[in-house]
């Protein structure tokens, strides 16, 4: 099957749906287990499971970028105009138009909304502006909110996301995707078998930065997507191979033992499954709808005062996610993606040049 012969843009989308439902259940103040965590009993949660098929299907598509770039440095700049426009477009929103908006519905008036000073709203954009989050709210927002942790903690995770771009450069130039691919095959399954143990006994006996980092599960997870890349043609299933690996998912979800496979299980299921089918969307909004859902379910709550059903909850605030994330395609990442045309000039120089070639790019990198 070609690369282009897939439903990866319809996979996108239901894993961004899988983070809204969740972040719903917790922003609306819902006292109840969505579906996965229901099911697991505990293991894992929808959003979770959205969040690690993301860095799953990213670790497949841009090892596969990276690999049919012929260039390090236009790789770096498309992975770049990808997400710092969006990414900066949304923080500037989320500071000065919907953080106003929240603290007016309930907890004072706009003069007194904290736009300078320590925890104000500049702040907050300049301490976030580099992608790691430095501070996770603006002072007084979320006062009455139902949660009060983040204003948009969808964002924490771009920054491990281009950390894992960073991984890719590093493992292609020293040839993990091509001729040293066993060694690759190797230092995931010890990676795996680390990540396994430190969820039932290491982290019992004394923490360590990796073990305490929130991020261990999508590292796995874009690493697990990067090895069924490179280990295309021996990780393909067909349509009966693939339920049968999500029949194998379920009855770990539903017995226990899920968490210890996980990332390259979620990676197994979801990269075949949408390669069976061919579904092409004509826009691209699971990035706008990931970053920009997280505050709008808080200006939601704050407007709702609680009294929206949980089902009504989760379509409202996809419907109003979906909105921003149309002009957000539209107006700042689509426009930003074109831009890679001209940008491809200026690494013509053999400086930049990427050894490991390969023939068919993957869409949606």
């Amino acid at each position: 099957m070609k690369s282009k012969e897939n439903a990866f843009d319809l996979l996108r989308l239901l894993l961004a749906l899988s983070v809204v439902i969740t972040h719903s259940l917790l922003l609306g103040n819902y006292q109840l287990l969505d579906p996965v965590s229901y099911l697991a009993k505990g293991q894992t949660n929808f959003g979770e499971l959205g969040v690690m098929g993301f860095f799953s299907l990213s670790g497949y598509l841009i090892t596969g970028s990276f690999e049919n770039t012929a260039n390090i440095g236009k790789f770096i700049t498309h992975r770049l105009l990808r997400i710092l426009p969006g990414f900066w477009v949304c923080l500037f929103i989320t500071s000065f138009v919907l953080a106003p908006i929240i603290y007016t519905i309930k907890t004072g008036p706009l003069s007194s909304f904290s736009i300078t000073g320590e925890g104000g709203a500049v702040s907050f954009f300049f301490c976030d502006f580099l992608l790691k989050i430095n501070q996770w709210s603006i002072k007084n927002v979320l006062t009455n909110a139902a949660y009060k942790g983040s204003l948009n903690g969808s964002l924490w995770s771009l920054y491990p996301e281009v950390q894992c771009y960073v991984f890719t450069v590093i493992a292609g130039w020293f040839g993990l995707f091509g001729r040293n691919k066993m060694l690759y095959l190797i230092t995931f399954v010890s990676v795996l078998a680390y990540f396994a143990i430190s969820f039932n006994f290491i982290k019992n006996y004394g923490p360590t930065l990796i073990i305490l980092s929130p991020a261990l599960k999508v590292y796995v997870s874009y690493f697990a997507g990067s090895l069924i890349y490179v280990f295309k043609d021996q990780f393909k299933f067909d349509l009966r191979g693939s339920l049968f690996a999500l029949l194998f998912a379920l009855l770990l979800l539903k017995f226990g033992g899920f968490h210890l496979v996980s990332p390259l299980l979620i990676a197994v299921v979801l990269i075949n499954i949408f390669q069976q089918f061919k579904l092409r969307l004509r826009y691209d909004l699971s990035y706008g709808i990931y970053i920009y859902s997280f505050p709008v379910q808080h200006m939601l709550f704050q407007l709702t005062n609680n009294r929206l059903s949980a089902p009504v909850f989760v379509l409202t605030s996809f419907l109003l996610s979906i909105a921003l994330a149309f002009l957000s395609f539209v107006l700042i990442e689509r426009p930003f993606i074109n831009l890679r045309k001209k940008t491809d000039a200026l690494f013509a120089w053999p400086l930049f040049s990427n050894s490991g070639v390969r023939n068919q790019t993957p869409r949606n990198e």
